[in-house]
C-alpha cells in the first residue's frame, strides 16, 4: 500500500511537470505568434504600400493577415497542450449554429468590411457623414472603420452600419458648397447689401470662381430680410472659409452701415382706466 501511494504521487508529479512544461511552451507559442502577427501585418502593409495600392485596401489587408496569424498561433498553442485538434474542430462545428447566432454581428461586420474594400464607396482621408457622426476616414479594420472628427476624437463605427445606411461623402468631388445666411433690416438697401456680400466673398482667395458664388434674398422674416451666400471651395478649406466669412461679413456690414437687426417684440398695453 505504501508503494502504491508513492507511485501515485510520483505519477501525479510527473504529470504536473509535463503539463507545466507544455503549458509554458504553449504560452511561448501564443505570444510568439502575437508578435509574429504584428510583424507580418507590418511587412504586408509595407509591401503593399510600395505597390502603390490604396491605403484603405492596405489597412484592411494588414488587419486580416494579423487575425489569421493569431488564429494559427492559438491553434498551435492548444495543440501543444495535447488537445486533439480534429476533435476540437468537430466540436466547434457541432456548436457552429449557436456560435453563428452569437457572432452574427461580427460576421456581418467582416462581410461589410470586404464589401467596402471591393466596392470602394470611399477611401482613406475622405470626409464622411452618417447619422449623428461625421469625420475623416483614418483606417478600416476587419470589423470596424475608424473616423477622426474635426475636434480630434476617434469614432469607431461597425462596418455593417456603414454599408447598411446612408453615407454622405463630402470629399469624392473635391469641392464643397458653403451655405451662409445673414439677416439685415428692412430699411437696408438690398442691392448695396448684396454687392457688399459678393465683394467680401470674392476677396477671399479660397472662394472658387467656378461655379460662381450665388448671392440672393433668401427669406423675408418678421423683423429682418435674410440674404444667402452660396460659395464653392475645396473640401479641406470648408471650415476655415466658414469662420473667416463670418468675421469678414460682420466687419464689412459695419463699415457700410448695414444693420444686422435683433429680434424685437412690440407689446401694446390697454389704456389705464
Amino acid at each position: 500500500m505504501e508503494m502504491s501511494w508513492k507511485e501515485l504521487l510520483h505519477s501525479v508529479l510527473r504529470w504536473l511537470g509535463g503539463f507545466a512544461g507544455n503549458l509554458l511552451l504553449a504560452l511561448v507559442i501564443f505570444f510568439a505568434g502575437w508578435f509574429l502577427a504584428k510583424l507580418v501585418s507590418r511587412l504586408v502593409k509595407k509591401a503593399m504600400n510600395k505597390g502603390k495600392l490604396e491605403p484603405l485596401v492596405v489597412s484592411f489587408t494588414g488587419s486580416l493577415v494579423k487575425a489569421l496569424v493569431l488564429v494559427a498561433a492559438f491553434i498551435s498553442a492548444v495543440a501543444q497542450l495535447g488537445v486533439n485538434i480534429t476533435s476540437l474542430i468537430a466540436a466547434l462545428g457541432a456548436a457552429g449554429l449557436t456560435a453563428s447566432f452569437a457572432l452574427q454581428g461580427s460576421l456581418s461586420n467582416l462581410v461589410s468590411g470586404m464589401q467596402i474594400i471591393f466596392t470602394k464607396p470611399f477611401k482613406m482621408g475622405d470626409y464622411l457623414a452618417f447619422g449623428n457622426y461625421e469625420g475623416t476616414v483614418k483606417r478600416i479594420e476587419i470589423l470596424y472603420t475608424i473616423l477622426s472628427t474635426f475636434d480630434n476624437k476617434e469614432v469607431i463605427v461597425p462596418n455593417s452600419q456603414i454599408t447598411g445606411g446612408v453615407v454622405v461623402n463630402y470629399t469624392s468631388n473635391g469641392t464643397r458648397r458653403l451655405d451662409l445666411s445673414y439677416a439685415v433690416s428692412y430699411q437696408t438697401d438690398l442691392r448695396q447689401a448684396k454687392a457688399v456680400l459678393a465683394k467680401t466673398a470674392l476677396e477671399d482667395s479660397r472662394v472658387l470662381k467656378e461655379p460662381a458664388p450665388v448671392i440672393a434674398v433668401g427669406e423675408l422674416k418678421d423683423s429682418s430680410v435674410t440674404l444667402v451666400a452660396k460659395l464653392w471651395c475645396r473640401q479641406e478649406e470648408y471650415w476655415n472659409l466658414y469662420y473667416a466669412m463670418q468675421e469678414a461679413v460682420k466687419e464689412a456690414f459695419d463699415r457700410e452701415g448695414i444693420t444686422i437687426p435683433y429680434p424685437q417684440l412690440q407689446v401694446h398695453l390697454p389704456p389705464e382706466k
